[in-house]
């Protein structure tokens, strides 16, 4: 099975499965790590489920404050994908939704359609990249225990 890539390139599974890593920040979520008591549950899987629960009704909520033209709507949704986003690492996620929120702070919503489009991709792939992550790491957690 072949997925397209952003820069519109086809991947097979094994390319994807390396090429998600790209997607969240790794260095970010090595921190995360540090954060792990012994006999707790694994924290990056807490933390992205909560962003897999959560995160799509953001989405929700900046696409629909658009289709309202609603500029503090999209404001505070986007606002709040920003910081949900960094903090599991998905970085160009959350810069996406910066620009989103700088639009609706200023009223000035001219390409805010466009943006949130691609704000929807990122997410999509974001998304993926979290559930192998979290994957991976229930994994090596099963293994310390």
């Amino acid at each position: 099975m072949a997925t397209i890539a952003p820069g519109g390139e086809v991947l097979n599974m094994r390319e994807e499965a390396s090429d998600l890593n790209n997607f969240l920040d790794q260095s970010v979520l090595a921190s995360l790590r540090e954060l792990q008591d012994e006999g707790d549950p694994d924290i990056v899987a807490e933390v992205g489920g909560l962003f897999l629960k959560h995160s799509p009704d953001k989405v929700k909520a900046i696409l629909e404050a658009l289709e309202k033209d609603d500029s503090k709507g999209l404001y505070l949704a986007a606002h709040g994908l920003k910081s949900s986003s960094a903090y599991i690492g998905a970085m160009r996620l959350s810069a996406l939704a910066r620009d989103l929120e700088m639009m609706g702070r200023s009223g000035a919503m001219e390409g805010a359609r466009d943006a949130a489009e691609r704000l929807q991709e990122e997410f999509n792939l974001a998304t993926k990249a979290l559930q192998a992550e979290i994957a991976r790491s229930d994994k090596q957690q099963k293994k310390i225990q």
